[in-house]
């Protein structure tokens, strides 16, 4: 079977304000908490913050998002992060994210779908203004049998100031 995509390049995706933002987040003013969301405790809901203030196009680590819940609330645990982060993530508040080649898992917040980059010289990670088609997708399952749930498109490099340096 082939399949032809047409990928066409493009800048990283503009910050834009995540979809799905955490319960209580008061937003333009309008609360984004409704009946339907579950409330957070209260150091799950710092976490869903740290992450949800980082924007989109934001990568961060474990050890990020602990570091900044630390300064907020001191005793803070990382085995609460890990926890935090796993709840939210099902949630669908939080997107997370595995690169082959990366040091770690990193979360960004829920939001327009898109695909990433990640330099092999330097490891920066990018968005990228990119999704498969739906059409693409509903061929692929009828054809194999699959119920695609989700997709990720990661593309690997070197960004244009590895390229540039010549790393």
């Amino acid at each position: 079977m082939k399949v032809k995509f047409t990928f066409v390049p493009s800048r990283i995706l503009p910050r834009m304000a995540a979809v799905n933002s955490c319960p209580g987040q008061v937003r333009l003013g309008v609360n984004m908490a409704s009946s339907s969301r579950p409330s957070l405790p209260k150091n799950y809901q710092l976490i869903c913050d740290i992450v949800e203030e980082s924007g989109i196009g934001r990568h961060l680590t474990p050890s990020d998002i602990y570091a900044q819940a630390v300064k907020r609330r001191p005793g803070f645990g990382l085995t609460t992060v890990y926890r935090g982060l796993e709840r939210l993530r099902d949630l669908g508040f939080v997107s997370e994210l595995y690169l082959p080649g990366a040091d770690a898992v990193t979360y960004e917040p829920t939001g327009p779908q898109h695909a990433h980059f990640r330099c092999s010289a330097c490891g920066a990670i990018e968005d990228v203004a990119f999704a498969l088609p739906s059409r693409t997708i509903r061929t692929l399952a009828s054809q194999h049998g699959f119920e695609i749930e989700s997709e990720r498109v990661t593309f690997e490099g070197r960004c244009a100031a590895c390229r540039t340096q010549k790393i």
